[in-house]
């Protein structure tokens, strides 16, 4: 395997661990509150995984880029102005062209997620790797984030409300429980455990492809 060949075969492995294997939210327990307490319908998922693409991958990228040239007591400082730049503006937008009644169920939720998984993995992370590498990791920790939140915004949004988006699914039982966050930690303890049971599958998926490209 050429060293190309090589460093697009440990992205994709970096970016499937963040994804899957070591899910943000499955594995890490980051970013459980705007699961529990926000997601309620798919529309909010949906937003919340935006918001999380908006600041997670541009600040990583730029403390890879600058991460060794700052003191670490100044990087939480910088991280938090910019990320508070970055998410004021996607607020705004949210409030002005997308809906203003999703932006008033989930103006709280933003900035905790900026504090809890955002600032996690941006600082603790980003520092110490190639600003390639960092992009690859944050779109993945995003990615895996969005599916845990928008799976779960869906369930509860048919359980609940009995629609999908907004719109009504024909011959649905509803449950108005669903609205309670134990059953979203009822729906993670499962999604955890389907993760748990295929984790050992994946990883060996990926080594055997990594194996075979090292034979060529």
């Amino acid at each position: 395997m050429n060293n190309r060949n090589r460093r697009v075969w440990r992205n994709a492995q970096l970016f499937v661990e963040n994804a899957v294997t070591n899910n943000i939210v499955l594995i890490q327990a980051l970013g459980l509150c705007p699961i529990i307490a926000a997601g309620h319908t798919l529309q909010k998922g949906v937003a919340l995984t935006a918001c999380t693409a908006v600041v997670l991958i541009p600040l990583s990228f730029f403390i890879a880029l600058v991460g060794n040239w700052l003191p670490k007591w100044l990087r939480p400082a910088i991280y938090v102005v910019l990320a508070a730049g970055l998410l004021g503006v996607t607020a705004l937008l949210m409030d002005r062209y997308l809906s203003t009644e999703l932006y008033a169920q989930l103006y709280l939720y933003v900035p905790l997620m900026a504090v809890n998984l955002l600032y996690t993995r941006s600082v603790g992370f980003s520092s110490i790797v190639n600003p390639v590498a960092t992009v690859v990791d944050a779109l993945g920790s995003t990615v895996g984030f969005g599916a845990v939140i928008c799976i779960i915004s869906l369930l509860r949004e048919i359980a609940i409300y009995g629609t999908v988006w907004g719109h009504v699914v024909e011959d649905t039982i509803t449950i108005p429980a669903a609205s309670n966050s134990f059953f979203a930690f009822i729906l993670l303890g499962f999604m955890a455990a389907l993760l748990q049971w295929s984790r050992q599958r994946i990883t060996a998926f990926m080594h055997r492809g990594e194996e075979d490209l090292s034979d060529e």
